[in-house]
């Protein structure tokens, strides 16, 4: 059990790199993905992932490892997670061969992109798999249910991005048809030249896992004024009212001071994606309005959403389909 103490740690911190190099994942795609269901998954789950890291740093704050890292225990996950490492580099750079192309091009990249985020998925499924694994071992239940819930998240998106994979390549053979044999032949050197130029790529691209921003903000500079002075009920109070992008901002800070556990629960509660990009910074009656042209599935989102943050009742009334 102490040897799976030493390893949890480390096994926590590479199941954030893998949930932050899905969220940057799903984010580059989403630029290059036309609106639809398609398009509003990638958005939902990169919120998942960036939840995840929230969720798994504060983890990691509140347990106190003592030179994890310089334990043999900690060394040997570090060098088994080095070889694993290549299937996070597949196809970091986009064909731009593809991206130049007319239909058929935008077909075949959008089934590159699909294979690429459900390879991604099943990697950092499988990472975090192991470190369920060790914390049950190091009989650590708040690490271990932690991690059952993130990896129940993945499966979710490995079985949402397996129906896509069938529907992209589907559209993708279609698009190659309507070439003809000659645009065909074209487009199969293109992908796999591709192919190539991947492998070629894999053994040193650049992984990312800086501190967000927020750690070193004063006091000034928070989205909640007089931040320090208030009491726990006040701020509280406060939070549903924040952008995801300043709930995060005040976590970070939180955690780095006063590290209140009903604030930064409450926080971690907040923390998701938005019913749509750019909803939070939208005016009631920007809401209202495109709720009157929504699918029934946006409409549940935004029902739930606004429940749980700023609960306007104009909003809430329309998305029940009660007239305000």
């Amino acid at each position: 059990m102490a040897v799976a103490t030493d390893m949890l740690v480390p096994a926590l911190r590479e199941v954030r790199k893998a949930e932050a190099a899905l969220a940057d994942r799903f984010r580059t795609h989403v630029t290059v993905t036309p609106a639809g269901e398609y398009r509003e998954i990638l958005e939902r789950r990169m919120g998942d992932a960036r939840g995840h890291m929230y969720l798994i740093d504060e983890r990691l704050n509140s347990l106190k490892p003592h030179g994890l890292a310089d334990t043999v225990a900690g060394n040997v996950w570090h060098f088994t997670k080095q070889a694993a490492l290549l299937p996070l580099e597949v196809g970091r750079a986009v064909p731009g061969v593809l991206m130049r192309g007319r239909g058929t091009a935008t077909a075949h990249q959008m089934l590159k992109n699909v294979e690429e985020e459900y390879a991604l998925t099943a990697f950092a499924v499988a990472i975090c798999r192991v470190a369920e694994r060790i914390a049950q071992k190091a009989q650590d239940g708040v690490s271990s249910d932690l991690l059952c819930s993130i990896r129940h998240d993945g499966e979710e998106t490995l079985e949402e991005l397996g129906r896509s994979l069938e529907q992209h390549a589907e559209s993708a053979v279609v698009a190659a048809e309507g070439l003809g044999a000659g645009g065909a032949a074209r487009a199969m050197r293109e992908w796999g030249n591709w192919l190539r130029e991947t492998a070629e790529r894999m053994p040193g691209v650049h992984r990312l896992s800086g501190a967000p921003a927020g750690a070193l903000m004063s006091d000034m500079e928070l989205p909640i004024s007089d931040y320090r002075r208030l009491g726990t009920r006040m701020i509280l109070d406060r939070l549903p009212q924040l952008s995801q992008t300043d709930l995060a901002t005040v976590g970070v800070y939180e955690r780095s001071h006063a590290a209140r556990p009903a604030v930064l629960g409450r926080i971690a509660d907040l923390l998701g994606p938005e019913p749509w990009p750019g909803y939070d910074a939208m005016h009631e009656d920007e809401i209202l309005k495109r709720l009157g042209e929504a699918t029934e599935r946006v409409t549940r989102r935004v029902l739930e959403y606004e429940r749980r943050h700023q609960a306007r009742s104009t909003v809430l009334m329309t998305a029940e389909g009660v007239p305000a």
